[in-house]
């Protein structure tokens, strides 16, 4: 498995989608930056501690990253099919299921590393503007949120992922339909309990982003966990009808 887990990270480290990430990252913390300089009762939004970071993180879920993991995903598990070197590593031979789970375990890996580095920059920026007020206390709370977050939205849109591999399109279509499964999220964001049936917007409830019931919370969990045992139902299906492929031409 160890193995597996570095030639994923080694085949995406190549990809040039990386490069679409980090212009993603950078767009956002920009355009969240300006929207601090608008002025509410004379004072910049930007001008209190922790609304730039808390604007990052979600703006990012709700329009940004969700889309961009399950790129991502969608793009790792379904390579070799298209590229049309899954038949060369079949005679090494790999085992295909755990370089499934080892392709997942990437996946969910870079949704954190993806988050833990929004959240670094978003804290030196806050830090920068507001020194003073930063305290230990404060950067924990927003890590924590981050960590989760990033934890939360992989599982919630892994059941995206293991759809793209099942149909063997294009791992571009991820991208549509996670943008557009998340921003419906947005009008569930100030429904209480519908919030956190919807699974984007129950990630800010287990993130700790929104002040919610054990109702709510007990709820998130669920779905969360649906969500991910779903992508399973998915995944075990894709495995299942490669073995029966693979047993009729023996």
């Amino acid at each position: 498995m160890k193995t597996l887990l570095l030639a994923e990270y080694k085949k995406l480290h190549r990809s040039k989608l990386i490069f679409l990430l980090v212009f993603a990252l950078i767009m956002t913390l920009g355009v969240v930056f300006l929207q601090g300089q608008f002025t509410f009762s004379g004072e910049k939004y930007i001008d209190t501690f922790g609304w730039y970071i808390l604007q990052v993180h979600s703006l990012t879920t709700y329009f940004v990253l969700p889309s961009l993991i399950a790129l991502f995903g969608g793009y790792i598990i379904c390579r070799e099919e298209q590229e049309d070197v899954l038949k060369s590593l079949r005679l090494i031979p790999i085992d295909e299921s755990n370089m499934i789970t080892a392709k997942m375990i990437i996946t969910l890996l870079g949704s954190i590393f993806v988050y833990l580095i929004l959240f670094t920059a978003s804290l030196i920026i806050e830090a920068v503007l507001h020194l003073h007020a930063v305290n230990m206390s404060e950067v924990v709370h927003y890590f924590v949120v981050y960590v989760l977050t990033g934890i939360s939205v992989f599982m919630v849109i892994s059941p995206i992922i293991a759809l793209i591999g099942l149909v063997k399109r294009s791992y571009w279509i991820a991208l549509i339909i996670a943008e557009i499964y998340s921003f419906v999220g947005i009008f569930f964001a100030s429904k209480e309990i519908l919030r956190a049936i919807y699974p984007i917007s129950s990630v800010f409830i287990l993130s700790g982003v929104y002040e919610t019931s054990m109702l709510e919370f007990a709820i998130s969990v669920l779905v969360n966990f649906g969500c991910c045992f779903i992508s399973y139902k998915i995944l075990k299906s894709i495995k299942v009808g490669k073995k029966k492929r693979i047993s009729k031409r023996i």
